[in-house]
């Protein structure tokens, strides 16, 4: 059966060398005019399903492993001292480790028979003249020239299926500890499958290591990542092998969907954003969340805290003091129906104002936009708990404030009886920080944040996860009495 070729004038393993820093005069073995690429027979494509197969479970392996791992550093609390040691026994050890392994396992090869000079293969332990496969491959930058090497060395005898394997594992191991080589260990792994098959395989059907490399480092990093189209972009733009883009598109949605069944869990870097608390929402809603059964009130925070036009010192030093909330609605007095919205960071200025706190019966001042905005506190070191109000004396304290010159007037809302699935465009299609759901008289009963959208994915299959959530959120609360909207 023929191979599938790249065009002639297009693809040169140099391109990539190039890049990465290597030298292709015309005195190396890799110089520009060399147009050798990585092939491969149709065939083959059962083999990348494989490869793909194998990189979803290492991936999928690799994010629970991953998780775990920062949960237990979390559940530590390491302070600034134990992190520093942290951080310098992990590179103690991984130091150690890549040096240690080429002595024990030190197979040697003929450096002159290599496509590369001698500045990138490393002689360690062997003779003069040769090379240790294994110190070649872990003393090498990992992001340019280890990589490289394993792309573009098209004699199977340049690294042994034993070194692969040994290379691609601890570069795992470290990777899962310090996160960043998926790449590498995937290569490493891939050639190493190629290697084991041509044992099997009749010389006339040899399979080309480089193809296995590539593919390998795709679809180790479609299972940890699990993105599909950017990648198969990214690694067909580096590499320059347009031809390979079925085979890496291939391996990368396979491994994308093997990924997701074996751990359960999006990629890594969903998985970081959720234990950094941080709620990431798709561009189209859950499938739950279209059910027409799930309203607003069914997924608002309850117990919004809100304030008034105008306000005790104390009470709204009392209020920002016991609870966290980025935005307070505004109601009015007398019937309690949204009148605005009012951010905390802008009460934290207000009261930082002496000028603005006045007693009863006094003229309001007030303050123009310039002068608030200048009096805002840096959003990063924002005073918390009995921080805020510290300088207010007690005189201070039974003052009046008044915050109505300055909310937001005619916030976002939505009523308790209007479905999830809207109040999820809303606030993705807005980029809001808050939705307040009202009543038919238009009080204020909840709030909706990202933290409570970002739950609606956890509905359904992973119901029993909901139920874990330390919230005083309603989902699916069909037994609830909605006394507020009679």
């Amino acid at each position: 059966m023929s191979k599938v070729l790249g065009n002639g004038s297009g693809f040169h393993v140099s391109n990539m060398a190039v890049f990465n820093g290597i030298d292709t005069n015309s005195s190396s073995n890799l110089a520009l005019g060399d147009f050798d690429h990585p092939e491969f027979y149709l065939w083959e494509y059962g083999m990348f399903v494989l490869v793909g197969s194998f990189g979803g479970i290492i991936g999928g392996l690799f994010c629970s492993s991953n998780r775990a791992l920062a949960l237990l550093r979390r559940r530590l609390s390491f302070n600034i001292v134990q992190k520093g040691i942290e951080v310098f026994v992990i590179a103690a050890v991984t130091a150690t480790l890549i040096w240690v392994l080429p002595s024990f396992f030190s197979r040697c090869g003929d450096i002159e028979l290599r496509r590369l000079g001698h500045t990138y293969y490393k002689q360690f332990t062997c003779e003069e003249g040769e090379y240790n496969e294994l110190a070649t491959l872990l003393l090498n930058p990992l992001g340019a020239k280890g990589i490289t090497l394993l792309f573009t060395e098209d004699d199977p005898d340049a690294f042994s299926m034993s070194t692969c394997i040994i290379a691609g594992m601890t570069h795992l191991v470290i990777l899962c500890v310090a996160f960043g080589m998926s790449i590498s260990a995937g290569a490493c792994l891939g050639r190493a499958l190629a290697l084991i098959c041509n044992i099997f395989l009749d010389e006339a059907w040899n399979i080309d290591p480089r193809t296995y490399a590539i593919i390998g480092a795709a679809a180790t990093l479609g299972g940890v990542v699990r993105v599909l189209i950017s990648l198969t972009a990214i690694v067909t733009h580096t590499t320059s092998l347009s031809f390979f883009m079925t085979p890496v598109m291939l391996t990368t949605l396979v491994a994308q969907n093997v990924g997701n069944w074996v751990s359960d869990r999006p990629g890594i870097y969903d998985v970081i954003l959720q234990l950094r608390g941080v709620p990431f929402l798709e561009e189209e809603c859950p499938v739950v969340g279209r059910n027409a059964n799930i309203r607003a009130r069914n997924v608002m925070r309850k117990n919004v805290v809100t304030v008034c036009a105008e306000m005790l010192v104390k009470d709204l030093v009392g209020i920002l003091r016991s609870n966290n909330d980025p935005d307070f609605p505004v109601v009015d007095k007398q019937d309690g129906s949204l009148v605005g919205k009012f951010s905390r960071i802008d009460l934290l200025a207000l009261l930082s104002q002496q000028k603005v706190l006045v007693s009863m019966g006094e003229d309001e001042v007030v303050l123009s936009y310039s002068e608030l905005d200048e009096a805002r506190p840096d959003p990063r070191n924002l005073p918390t708990g009995d921080e805020i109000g510290e300088h207010l004396s007690h005189d201070d304290e039974l003052k009046y404030v008044y915050i109505a010159p300055y909310m937001q007037i005619a916030p976002m809302s939505i009523q308790g009886h209007g479905s999830a699935e809207r109040a999820y465009e809303i606030f993705r299609s807005l980029g809001l920080r808050s939705i307040l759901v009202v009543d038919k008289h238009s009080r204020p009963i909840g709030i909706i944040t990202r933290h409570e959208l970002a739950l609606l994915e956890e509905i359904g299959e992973n119901e029993h996860k909901v139920k874990q959530k330390k919230r005083s959120t309603l989902l699916y609360s069909q037994q609830h009495k909605d006394t507020q909207f009679e």
